[in-house]
């Protein structure tokens, strides 16, 4: 019997525990575990696109052509490049950011929907 109650004991102390403990890792271990992550996939966007390289060489002429006609052609297309995969880098940016929004707003309003669903029950 007594080891029943020990267990039943433990049982609501980890069951509390845990409930009241989660919003504490929500905003601030899981937090930071998804910005590090968000970070670490525009970083390797980025470096899978190459945007610093295109940089480096923006006034590179390609091919090895030296004559002023190759040198604007190049310019312009690399400038093209980089504005393009600047473009991509932006909006995983702005789409990361919008996930990290979410993550930090959903437990709010997911506790807002219920409470106003418990009351409209009985209102």
């Amino acid at each position: 019997m007594q080891t029943f109650v020990l267990g039943l004991r433990y049982f609501f102390i980890d069951l509390v525990g845990g409930i009241l403990r989660w919003p504490v890792w929500w905003y601030t271990r899981g937090l930071l575990f998804v910005v590090r992550g968000g970070g670490s996939w525009i970083r390797s966007y980025s470096k899978s696109l190459a945007l610093n390289v295109w940089m480096k060489n923006l006034f590179v002429p390609m091919y090895g052509m030296y004559d002023w006609q190759s040198r604007i052609i190049s310019f312009f297309m690399r400038l093209a490049q980089i504005a393009a995969r600047a473009v991509g880098v932006l909006l995983l940016s702005i789409a990361v950011l919008v996930v990290i929004v979410i993550y930090v707003v959903a437990p709010p309003l997911t506790i807002l929907a219920l409470i106003t669903q418990f009351v409209s029950l009985y209102v």
